[in-house]
């Protein structure tokens, strides 16, 4: 089972194009300025098998560019991940985009070795944000895939009926509390 925090069915700042965005539950680096606490605790979120969420993105992949996995830290459920992403690499054309704290030298572990082979775009490295591009730098792994300009300044803003406001990106801490202030 996969322990998710959130899932955003349709997302433009996490990768190329429309995205179905993927943030994963638990993390244990503690990187400077991360604006995703909330994902940092191991305890039990959102469970959903490797073939549910397969059929969700595939029921919708008509609408998608590619899938992105975020964190909280998705290489520590590298080995489900890695189910997934062959699943969608074997029956879509989706690209797969993940944002991981790992160093890509870190990464090359055989269990993350197996989700990296599935992966066209990485961005990775300690989120610190106070550093350029907060200190992290994107990896295409796959030759065909589309070369990703990575804006740390992007932000998405979400605002449903019910006035329930969700934020992708990379928000300032400002922005939010600007936000919440409205």
């Amino acid at each position: 089972m996969l322990n998710i925090y959130n899932i955003e069915t349709s997302n433009h700042v996490n990768g190329n194009g429309n995205r179905y965005v993927l943030w994963m539950q638990g993390c244990d680096l503690g990187c400077i300025g991360c604006w995703n606490q909330q994902t940092w605790s191991f305890e039990d979120k959102i469970l959903k098998s490797v073939d549910e969420i397969f059929e969700e993105i595939v029921n919708i992949q008509d609408t998608l560019d590619g899938v992105t996995f975020s964190g909280g830290e998705p290489f520590l459920q590298a080995s489900e991940l890695s189910l997934l992403a062959k699943k969608l690499k074997e029956h879509t054309k989706l690209s797969i985009q993940i944002f991981s704290g790992f160093e890509y030298t870190e990464l090359l572990k055989d269990e993350d070795k197996s989700l990296l082979q599935y992966t066209d775009v990485l961005v990775a490295g300690r989120f610190d944000e106070e550093k350029e591009n907060n200190n992290q730098k994107v990896y295409i792994l796959n030759d065909s895939s589309e070369l990703w300009n990575f804006n740390n300044n992007d932000v998405e803003i979400e605002i449903d009926d019910n006035l329930n406001i969700k934020i992708t990106g990379y928000p300032t801490n400002r922005l939010i509390n600007e936000i919440k202030e409205i």
